[in-house]
C-alpha cells in the first residue's frame, strides 16, 4: 500500500510538470531577459509619476537611464504639444507629431503584432504629456504562468489530488483489512484443527480469494474426514485377513497335532488332504492380498478388450464345476445363447468370477446351490444365487474380506457396477455393465 500511495502522490506531482515542460525552458534558457508584465507596468507607472514638473531634459535623461535596464524596449516620449521625443526607437510607425487617432492606432496594431506595449502620463498628468515603451511578447512571462492570477485553479488542483490521495488511502486500508483478516483466519485454528472459514464480504477479487480460501478448508476438511474412514477400513480389513488365515491356519494346526499323536490312525490321508485344501485356501489369499496391494496402488496391469462375456462365463463355471459337484452343489446355468460384448479385461473379468464363486462356496456351502445367469433386461447383467445363510454385509464397498474388496476395485477401473444383496435364506451378486442403472 505505502509503494502504492508513493507512485501515485510522484504521478500527481508529475502531472503538473508535464505542461510546464512545454513553457519554462524558453524563459529558463532563453538568451535574453523575460520580464513579469504587473511588475514592469507597476515600474514604468511609478517612474512617470516621478517625473511630474521635471524639464524635458530631466525626463530624456531618465528615460536614457530606463533604456539601458530594458535594451530590448523601444522607449519614446510625447511632450504636451504632441511632439515625439525618442530615446530608442526602431520601427517607422512611430509619428512625429501625435493624435489621439494616432495612439489609438499605435495600440491596435501592437496588439496584431503580438508587442506588449505600456503608456504612462507623466506626472500623471495628461497635460505634461506622456510616455510609451514597446516590448515583444517573447520578453513577457505569460498570464497563465503567473501563479497568484491563477491561485483558484491551482487549489482546486491540489484538493482533486489530495481526495485522489484520500480515496486511495481508505480504499487500501480497507483492503489491507480483509487480507489481514484472511490471514489471521490461516493462523488460527478452529475445534477440528483447521481454521475457519471466513464471511465473504464483497464479490470482488479478495471475495474471489476468501471463496477458494473457505474451499480450501471444506477440502481439508473432507480429506481428514477421508482419512479416518480409510483408516477404519484399513483396521477392518486387517482384521478380516487376520480371521482369514488364522482360520485355516487353525484347522491344520490341529490335523498336525492329530497326525503327530497317532501316526498309524486311519484318519492320517483325511487329515493330509484338509490340510492340503487349507493350504490351498491360504494360497489364494496370499494371491488375493497380493492382488489388492497392487490394486491400491495403481500397478495392476490392466488390459481393455472387447470380449464374450457369455463364453467367458460359460468358461469359469466349466473350471468350477468340478468344485462344486465335489461340495454336492445344485448347479444351475442359464446363458444367452447369442454374444454379449462388453468392454473389460478378460484377466480382471476372470479374477472377479473366481471371488465370487470362492465367496459361494465358502460362506453359502451349506445351502448346496449356485445359480448362474445372465440377463439382457433392464440392463445386461450377470447374477450369481446362492441359497446359504447369507453374508449379513449391508456395505459391499467395506466387504467383509479381501475377495469383495478386490471385486469393488476391478469393477470401478473397469467401468462396471455391482451390489451383493444378502438375506437369511440368500444371497445374491449382481455385476452390470451401465453404471447409471441399478438392479
Amino acid at each position: 500500500m505505502s509503494k502504492y500511495l508513493a507512485l501515485m502522490m510522484t504521478a500527481l506531482l508529475l502531472w503538473p510538470v508535464i505542461p510546464a515542460m512545454f513553457y519554462l525552458p524558453g524563459y529558463l534558457f532563453s538568451e535574453h531577459s523575460v520580464y513579469r508584465p504587473e511588475e514592469i507596468t507597476r515600474r514604468w507607472q511609478q517612474e512617470a509619476i516621478k517625473l511630474d514638473g521635471v524639464g524635458s531634459a530631466a525626463i530624456h535623461a531618465k528615460l536614457g537611464a530606463l533604456s539601458k535596464e530594458y535594451p530590448e524596449a523601444e522607449m519614446f516620449w510625447v511632450d504636451s504639444s504632441g511632439k515625439t521625443n525618442a530615446i530608442k526607437v526602431t520601427s517607422n510607425d512611430i509619428p512625429a507629431q501625435w493624435s489621439y487617432v494616432d495612439l489609438l492606432s499605435l495600440q491596435t496594431q501592437d496588439s496584431n503584432q503580438e508587442a506588449f506595449t505600456l503608456t504612462a502620463l507623466i506626472g500623471n498628468d495628461p497635460k505634461q504629456g506622456f510616455m510609451m515603451m514597446r516590448l515583444p511578447e517573447s520578453y513577457i512571462i505569460s498570464a497563465e504562468m503567473s501563479f497568484p492570477e491563477n491561485m483558484p485553479l491551482a487549489i482546486m488542483f491540489f484538493t482533486v489530488c489530495l481526495c485522489f490521495l484520500v480515496l486511495s488511502f481508505l480504499f487500501f486500508v480497507n483492503l489491507r483489512k480483509r487480507l489481514i483478516k484472511l490471514r489471521s483466519a490461516m493462523n488460527l485454528s478452529g475445534k477440528t484443527g483447521f481454521p475457519n472459514e471466513v464471511v465473504i464480504s464483497k464479490e470482488d477479487e479478495i471475495g474471489e480469494l476468501e471463496g477458494a480460501f473457505n474451499r480450501m478448508v471444506c477440502e481439508l476438511k473432507e480429506s481428514q474426514q477421508r482419512e479416518r474412514e480409510e483408516e477404519e477400513l484399513r483396521k477392518q480389513f486387517i482384521s478380516n485377513i487376520s480371521h482369514d488365515l488364522r482360520t485355516p491356519l487353525t484347522v491344520i494346526r490341529q490335523h498336525v497335532h492329530s497326525v503327530r499323536s497317532n501316526p498309524a490312525a486311519s484318519q492320517e490321508p483325511t487329515s493330509l488332504s484338509i490340510i492340503d485344501h487349507k493350504l490351498d485356501e491360504v494360497d489364494k489369499l496370499m494371491d488375493n492380498l497380493l492382488s489388492y496391494s497392487l490394486l491400491s496402488a495403481g500397478k495392476y496391469p490392466i488390459n481393455i478388450q472387447s470380449i464374450d462375456i457369455t463364453e467367458e462365463v460359460r468358461n469359469r463355471v466349466a473350471e468350477w464345476y468340478p468344485i462344486f459337484e465335489a461340495k454336492d452343489f445344485d448347479v444351475v446355468v442359464e446363458l444367452p445363447d447369442c454374444p454379449i460384448l462388453w468392454n473389460v479385461d478378460p484377466m480382471w473379468l476372470h479374477r472377479i468370477m473366481d471371488n465370487v464363486f470362492q465367496n459361494v462356496v465358502r460362506h453359502a456351502g451349506a445351502g448346496r446351490y449356485i445359480g448362474i445367469q445372465i440377463t439382457d433386461s433392464p440392463v445386461q447383467a450377470i447374477i450369481v444365487k446362492d441359497k446359504g445363510p447369507g453374508t449379513c454385509n449391508n456395505s459391499p464397498e467395506k466387504g467383509a474380506g479381501i475377495g469383495l474388496s478386490i471385486v469393488s476395485m476391478m469393477t470401478r477401473e473397469m467401468g462396471l457396477h455391482w451390489e451383493l444383496k444378502s438375506e437369511a435364506n440368500g444371497s445374491t451378486f449382481y455385476l452390470w455393465k451401465d453404471i447409471g442403472s441399478s438392479i
